[in-house]
């Protein structure tokens, strides 16, 4: 439960108006209190936890608040600056909404980490892979996780590639920087913790309205990841509850972790272009996972796309084994830009959606 005290009634509503029509729907219940005395009376009687908004003009809070031991305590001020107590922190009002949350959540899930706040949403795991770099994998994962919130699901989308696309992932604060290295730390050193820390480390795209996390500023970092580190991020994020969906945005270099994902994801996207040397690395690099491999099951989850399909073909996919029937297309005004907002185009994003929502069936390796 979520207590504001603030005399500014009209933050109050707008605050209430936002938690009711957003996610936090599922791990809020607001009550708005313009008067301390109130704020009190309700705290008295309520016997759950509670984490309570105060605006700094309304402190210190009574010593009967203290005594009720609630989940925790955030101040709230007009001016920018932020700090406090470990137990109180001092966060900016004004700031978007969403972070403020975020903050507020982080915190809760940080002061009582035995109960970390979460949402009941079971996430399906979608990896977007080629073996040859160019392909337009990030572009695609992109498109595919800013479609599928537009059309209402809470969407992860989580960068592993050794050199990100960084225009994508933006990230406003130096600090943001080292965020992958601190979930890739609790992933190596307490996994169980991920969950409730993700929220510290996560950030919404202010465009594209997904979650992520900046991707890793340090290549050795992401050339050492484990298979296991892989697992406890994904598990973690799973954990959380707020999501239906993560999208992956892997590496071209086949390196065990690539291949874990690939073979653990609900459905795999993987491209190719219309390109001989493109096809036979591909086939090359099928052929030699599935080699000697006494199940191949997870090939029944990969769904091979043409990519960049612009309606005449110079090969046939099916000599390189694969039986093509799913594509993306071509979009003219790729060639030259100049900012990657430019490059977000409605009918790629509908038909990467469209590649999830038929429920995976489609290419096929033979």
């Amino acid at each position: 439960m979520l207590l504001l005290l603030d005399e500014d009634a009209y933050f109050g509503e707008m605050l209430s108006a936002y938690v009711r029509s957003s996610e936090y729907a599922e791990r809020f219940s607001i009550h708005v209190f313009t008067s301390m005395d109130e704020g009190v009376r309700f705290v008295e009687q309520t016997k759950e936890p509670l984490i309570i908004m105060v605006h700094e003009s309304l402190m210190p809070l009574p010593d009967a608040v203290f005594g009720l031991k609630p989940g925790c305590a955030v101040v709230i001020s007009d001016s920018a600056r932020e700090g406090g107590l470990l137990e109180y922190p001092v966060m900016f009002k004004y700031q978007p909404l969403d972070r403020l949350l975020s903050g507020i959540t982080a915190h809760y899930n940080e002061f009582c980490a035995g109960e970390p706040l979460r949402g009941n949403r079971g996430a399906k795991t979608v990896a977007v892979y080629s073996a040859v770099g160019g392909a337009g994998k990030t572009v695609t994962a992109v498109h595919l996780a800013y479609q599928l919130a537009q059309q209402g699901e809470r969407v992860f989308c989580l960068g592993l590639e050794l050199l990100p696309s960084r225009s994508w992932y933006v990230q406003d604060r130096a600090e943001e920087a080292e965020s992958f290295s601190q979930l890739l730390y609790y992933a190596k050193t307490a996994p169980a913790l991920i969950s409730s820390k993700l929220e510290g480390l996560k950030r919404k795209h202010s465009d594209c309205k997904f979650d992520y996390v900046p991707p890793s500023m340090h290549l050795k970092e992401l050339a050492e990841m484990e298979l296991s580190d892989l697992k406890h991020i994904l598990q973690g994020i799973e954990a959380t509850g707020m999501y239906d969906r993560i999208v992956i945005d892997l590496d071209s270099a086949p390196h065990a972790v690539t291949r874990e994902a690939i073979q653990g994801a609900d459905l795999v996207l993987w491209l190719l272009l219309d390109d001989c040397v493109h096809l036979s690395k591909n086939a090359e690099l099928v052929r030699s996972w599935t080699a000697g491999e006494r199940t191949t099951d997870w090939l029944h989850r990969v769904q091979f796309v043409h990519n960049k399909n612009a309606g005449q073909m110079a090969n046939r996919f099916e000599t390189y084994g694969f039986a093509h029937s799913s594509e993306l297309p071509y979009v003219p005004e790729w060639k030259g830009v100049g900012r990657v907002e430019d490059m977000m185009s409605p009918v790629f994003a509908l038909a990467a959606a469209g590649l999830v929502r038929s429920g995976g069936e489609g290419s096929r390796y033979r």
